[in-house]
This record gives structure tokens, sequence and C-alpha cells, in this order.
């Protein structure tokens, strides 16, 4: 019996050495390895296989992430190492993704009108139009299954099935096949750019986003090397192959090509990251919850979040800032070789002459991007690419037939503005709505809703005997009202952020804890600061 006794006593001084120890420890603050950043990951068990492809991704991984990242210490030096780290494998894999700039460009090839019988400018802009059904009824479903399944696997589903149907347009014939697989490319790309912005917002700070955006999301530079390839590949013809079909057959394959890079070496999100250590992974998030606290998992579901948006004002003032001037977007790069062709060149050197005015556009997007940023500004930056845009459209829409030097040159304007508007809109409301979930759905809200708007778009240049100038008036109309909307939307914003600081700066420390600790906080919280 005594010695059961002692047994008991022993292991009752055990317990309470261990009990002592935990209090010690838990008082002396964090342990190494809760500073260093992987005490919740080094925990998990063996990596979890999906049960199949669309299986949702393990939020025990997410969560393990988001812990360390609370404790985690780390230096400025450390936090640039890693930005650059994902600057160099994430930003690479979305840039070099392909994108539809060079099929634009066969419409003022004879041998792409015969093949699909398009016989008038009204068939052709009926072709324009069609393409963004899919796009309207799809994106925001796209948003919510890529928070499901991550995005690499959303966007190789979305780039294989717009390769898929971009390569059958190589052996395709006639009108009704041609507008066939306009809507399968407006499916194939649904979701695809409001998707990126939301993927993106996930690696960067707000005031680093838009540069980002700027140099994989803009129009321009697949634009340059469209016109480029057009204006060599027109030229080709083989025993099986004309001109116009290589230019679908090289943007066709090099897309699979690149949708199986992205499946397999996309991260589907941060705390994914292979090419990141345990530690880098908690910086990575670390610096995004101290800024924005993305959430992959968790908060409101799709029907919630897309009820959040429209009982949101500031996402149907995006909304009309996006749509206004993606009406000039919608047509201009289809449009363009049509318009130089009618300043009196040929349909070959009309190919080529679009290369200019998308190489000083892209220098124009990634300057505004990066001033953005700089500067933290959103709503000058609109206001300052619309008007520059707009005066082009005025150009055109006076000086089109009088002096083709001023209509060419107004296309510089024209193109620069508009390709720039879409990384500072779209990154702004990145920067605006909050919870991630409620983020998710507005930024596809804005691009699906807009898109309604893009449908009858193409119709606006009904006009091709008086050189399109009654289109080009009403392209100037809509960028104007897209600059008005984003002055109003940026003075709203800034006298909600002087609003909250007053509620904050009146309220008792009581009454300020009574607002609790969030994982995300929420635009409609008065701790929310916008960007303006």
């Amino acid at each position: 019996m005594s010695s059961l006794r002692r047994e008991e006593e022993s292991l009752q001084h055990t317990e309470l050495d261990v009990d002592v120890e935990k209090r010690t420890s838990s008082s002396s603050g964090p342990s190494d390895a809760e500073r260093e950043g992987t005490a919740h990951q080094n925990e998990l068990g063996p990596k979890s296989k999906r049960a199949h492809f669309f299986s949702p991704l393990d939020p025990a991984v997410a969560e393990a992430v988001n812990l360390d990242a609370e404790t985690v210490e780390y230096t400025p030096e450390e936090e640039y190492k890693v930005k650059r780290k994902i600057d160099n494998v994430v930003l690479p894999l979305v840039i070099c993704r392909c994108n539809n700039g060079n099929s634009g460009n066969a419409h003022v090839i004879t041998a792409f009108n015969e093949n699909f019988g398009i016989t008038d400018n009204k068939k052709w802009t009926l072709a324009l139009s069609i393409f963004y059904v899919g796009y309207c009824l799809l994106e925001m479903p796209a948003n919510v299954l890529q928070r499901r399944i991550g995005a690499n696997r959303f966007f190789f589903l979305s780039l294989t099935f717009w390769g898929l149907a971009s390569l059958s347009f190589v052996y395709a014939k006639g009108y009704g096949a041609l507008l066939a697989l306009r809507v399968l490319l407006g499916i194939g790309e649904a979701g695809y750019y409001a998707g990126m912005i939301y993927y993106l917002s996930f690696w960067y700070k707000r005031h680093e986003l838009a540069m980002r955006v700027s140099l994989c999301m803009t129009g321009t530079y697949p634009g340059a090397i469209g016109g480029l390839l057009a204006f060599g590949l027109v030229r080709a013809k083989t025993s099986v192959l004309d001109g116009w079909q290589f230019l679908y057959l090289i943007e066709a394959i090099p897309t699979l090509i690149m949708a199986t890079m992205i499946l397999f070496f996309l991260p589907p999100f941060p705390f994914f990251a292979t090419f990141l250590t345990p530690r880098e992974r908690a910086i990575a998030q670390a610096r995004l919850n101290r800024d924005h606290k993305p959430q992959s998992h968790g908060g409101m579901n799709g029907w919630q979040g897309f009820k959040a948006v429209v009982t949101d004002i500031h996402a149907w003032m995006f909304m009309t800032v996006y749509a206004s001037f993606n009406v000039g977007v919608a047509t201009i790069s289809y449009f363009l070789p049509t318009i130089i062709a009618g300043l009196g060149f040929t349909a070959i050197n009309a190919q080529g002459l679009t290369v200019a005015p998308y190489i000083v556009g892209w220098f124009m997007v990634i300057f505004q991007a990066w001033h953005s940023d700089r500067t933290r500004d959103r709503g000058w930056h609109i206001m300052l690419s619309c008007f520059v845009s707009f005066v082009g459209y005025l150009i055109l829409a006076t000086a089109v037939q009088e002096s083709v030097g001023a209509a060419y040159f107004s296309l510089f304007l024209v193109i620069g503005g508009l390709y720039s508007l879409f990384p500072l809109v779209m990154s702004w409301a990145a920067n605006t709505f909050a919870p991630t979930s409620k983020r998710g759905v507005g930024t596809a809200f804005i691009v699906s809703i807009s898109n309604c708007v893009s449908i009858a778009s193409p119709q606006i240049y009904f006009d091709p005997e008086d050189s399109y100038r009654k289109g080009h008036a009403i392209s100037a109309g809509c960028v104007f009202l897209s600059m008005l909307v984003a002055f109003l939307l940026r003075m709203r914003l800034s006298r909600l952020n002087k609003r909250n600081a007053e509620k904050l700066d009146l309220m008792t420390e009581d009454e300020k804890a009574s607002l609790g600790q969030v994982s995300e906080i929420s635009d409609m919280d008065p701790r929310y600061v916008f960007m303006t």
C-alpha cells in the first residue's frame, strides 16, 4: 500500500511539474516554433488526398498557416524576400497564360469571312456580341467554384475549355459554327479575369495589387503580339491550312500547354504553396493578415455573398464604371484593324499598324498601375485614364475623315486610356469589398453584369459607311460617364473614411472592445479603411 501511495504522490508531483512548466512557458511568451511560424504546421498529419478533381481544399492547412501567421516574427528583409519569391513563381505563370489577342484580327481577312459566311458588318457584330452570353451567366458561379477547388484546377478547366474551342475554329465552317464557337469561347473565359483578381488578392497587399494586375491582365501586349503575328501569318498558306487558320492554331496550342503548367505548378492558395518553406508560408500569410486578412475558407457562402453585393451601392457604382469603359474595350480590339483599314491602308498593313498603339498603351498601363500603387490612390488615376480615352474618341468622332494622322494618333490615346482602366478599377473594387467571400462574388458581379452590357456594345458600330463616327461618339459618352461615376465613388469613400474615423474617436474603450476581434473586418465595420 505504501508503495502504491508513493507512486500516486510521484505521479501527482510529475503532473504538477508539467503544469508549472506549461504556465511558465505560456507566461514567457511564444515558443521558438511559434516565433518561427511553424508550430501549427508541424502538428499537421500526413497530407490528405482529395477524393476527386472537384473536392474542396483541406481547411486544416489554411487554419494552421493562419495560426502560425499570428505569432511569426520576421524582418522587413525577410518579407521582401518572400514577396520577390512570389513574384518570381506566381506572376510568370499568370502572365504567360495565352490571350485572345491574335484571332480578333481575323475579321479583316477575306478568306476568314468567306469561310464563316460573314457578308456584312451586322453578322460580324452579332458574332462579337454572342461571346458575352456564357460570360455573363457563368462569371459568379465560376468564382465560387474557384474558391472551392483552388485556382490551379479552376484555371486549368477555364484555359483547357477555351483552348479547345479556339482549336475548333481551325476546321469549323459556316456562320452557325462561328456563333456556336464564340459562345463556347465565352464560357471558357467566364470567371478567368475576375477570378485572377480574386486570386492575386490572396498574395499581395492592397497597395501592391494594381501593378500586379496590370502585368497579368492587360490586353495591350497580347494585342501587340497578335498584330505582329497576324501581319506575318496572313501571308502563310499550305495545302492544309490558310493564313487565318494559323492564327487560331498558334493561339490554341500554347493555351493548352499553359493550362497543364498551371495545373501542376500554380499554387491554389498561399498556404498550399510548395515553393515556400513553412516559415515563408506563415510570413506570406502574416503580411496579408496585417493588411486585409483574406480568408480562403468559411465566412459567407455564395448566396450570402451575392445578397451582400447586390445590396451594396458601391458594387453598382463599380459596375457602372466598368460597364461604361468596357463598351470601348469590348469593341476596339476587334474593330481596330477595321478602323485602320478604313484610313486607306490595305488589310495586311492594317494588321501591322495595330502594333504601335498597343505598345504605347502598354507603357501607359504599367505607369498608371505603378503610380497608383505608389500613391495608394485609385480614383484620380481612373479619372485620368478615362479623360485620355475620351479625348481619343472625340478626335475619332470628329476628325476620322479629315486627317489620317490625327485619327491614327487618337488610337494611341484610346488604347492607352481604356486598357489602363481594367487593373485600376478591378484592384480598387478588390480593395473595397470585404470580407473575402464578398470580394470574390463582388468582383465577379462587376464583370458579369458589365458584360451583359457588352453583349450590346458591338452594335454601336453600325455605321461603317460613316467611318464609325457615331460609334466613336457613343464610346466617348460612355467613357465620360465612367469618369463621372468614378469621381462620385471616390468622394463617397473619402467621406465614409472620415465618418468612420470620427465615429471611432467618439467611442469609449468598452464600445471599441464590443466590436470584437474578428478574423476579417467587414467593409461595414467602422474600423475598415477604404482605399480611394
